[in-house]
């Protein structure tokens, strides 16, 4: 299984707020109805940035972090790539990301402990 990190970036004239409102309550309903035979994610996790801090340590300037788990780097790229994400999700995502700002990180998981 591949899990994909995406970091997340808020359009350039929304507060983080906003970006969280619409991210939650508007985007995060249109994921959820699209047709399950459409969407080859096994998970779909939203990480949410608190105020904390750590003196010493450099905190990330992401607003927020999706994590998608998939079966493999192949049906990442038919989600990635249909019809349904570009002319809906991509489309939406426009409302509240800058998508030029936008990282992928696709990993395995290596559990240690926990």
């Amino acid at each position: 299984m591949i899990k994909l990190s995406i970091f997340l970036t808020r359009r350039a004239d929304l507060s983080h707020e906003e970006f969280v409102d619409y991210w939650t309550e508007k985007h995060t309903p249109l994921l959820s109805s699209l047709p399950s035979a459409e969407v080859p994610v096994r998970r779909y996790v939203q990480l949410l940035p608190t105020e904390d801090e750590i003196p010493g340590i450099t905190t990330a300037v992401y607003d927020g972090v999706a994590e998608v788990w998939v079966d493999g780097i192949a049906d990442a790229a038919r989600w990635f790539t249909s019809d349904t994400y570009t002319t809906t999700i991509a489309a939406d995502e426009e409302n509240f990301l800058d998508r030029s700002q936008t990282r992928f990180l696709y990993a395995t998981e290596s559990p240690i402990f926990g």
